[in-house]
């Protein structure tokens, strides 16, 4: 009861100020975004991305590669909007931790170990695979976690609250998982 005053009054302090929360700041541009992203090419996803810029690079390295490749015939392998908005993450992910201080290395502290590998080459590692992984899927699948979740609820398709709803269950349940792993660990 105490926690959600404290937390009501917070929130009606910043919009006395005039100031919104950041998450809601965020979100409204990714909304804005999708909604002119729909209307001028369509909706935003970035699977297709990664084996075009491959393909293209593979195209460069040895000529005509492409054009033996069914998969690279039917998604094309030129450097369109997509690979842009890949490369737009990144570039944008580097300057949010830059502009917010932390280009020294130094993150965020958390209470809790969110990662059981202390090491920062392991949690990279991980992290690569993981990614990987879940591009290799997107790309057998047909689509990718922005296709389906946010372009599809954008559209009001069910396969994309369907999508949604068991991609945040299943990082829910991976969540409770480490944590109990690392507690048992601890004890």
């Amino acid at each position: 009861m105490i926690a959600n005053r404290v937390s009501h009054e917070a929130v009606e302090t910043r919009v006395r100020k005039g100031t919104l929360p950041p998450w809601l700041i965020w979100g409204g541009m990714i909304g804005l975004t999708q909604i002119f992203a729909i209307a001028t090419v369509q909706p935003l996803g970035v699977s297709t991305a990664y084996p075009q810029f491959v393909g293209w690079l593979v195209d460069k390295i040895v000529p005509g590669f492409a054009e033996s490749q069914p998969y690279l015939q039917k998604i094309g392998t030129k450097l369109g909007w997509e690979v842009m908005l890949v490369f737009g993450m990144a570039l944008g992910a580097l300057l949010s931790r830059m502009l917010n201080g932390r280009s020294t290395g130094e993150g965020a502290t958390c209470a809790v170990d969110p990662v059981p590998f202390r090491s920062a080459w392991t949690r990279g590692l991980m992290a690569f695979v993981g990614g990987f992984l879940i591009l290799f899927g997107a790309r057998l699948a047909g689509g990718c976690t922005s296709g389906h979740m946010l372009s599809g609820i954008a559209q009001l398709a069910l396969s994309g609250f369907v999508f949604g709803m068991a991609a945040f269950a299943a990082g829910v349940l991976v969540a409770m998982l480490m944590l109990r792993n690392q507690s048992a660990q601890e004890g």
